[in-house]
């Protein structure tokens, strides 16, 4: 991880939240619709979808990370809590 700026604590469970109300705004679907144990592949987000996403959450974190860490935790429960991990280290 290569910071940015000054990193910020966020829990696991703030960045889930992040995490469904981006998923949700950007499918269209609602934020209840949004499983944290279901695979980013499960839905519809295409590649250029998920690199925007990423991006803001990489801004909203205050830090830069591998988007590979979409692919080694690859749902929102899993991603959330390793980014929650980065950012209280």
């Amino acid at each position: 991880m290569n910071p940015t700026k000054t990193t910020q604590s966020h829990s696991a469970e703030a960045i889930q939240d992040w995490l469904i109300a981006q998923m949700a705004q950007r499918l269209d679907y609602d934020a209840d619709e949004i499983d944290i144990h279901e695979p980013f592949d499960n839905y519809d987000l295409d590649s250029a979808q998920a690199m925007g996403m990423l991006g803001q959450l990489e801004t909203w974190l205050g830090y830069e990370f591998n988007p590979v860490l979409i692919f080694n935790y690859p749902t929102i429960a899993e991603l959330a809590e390793r980014l929650a991990e980065e950012t209280q280290a």
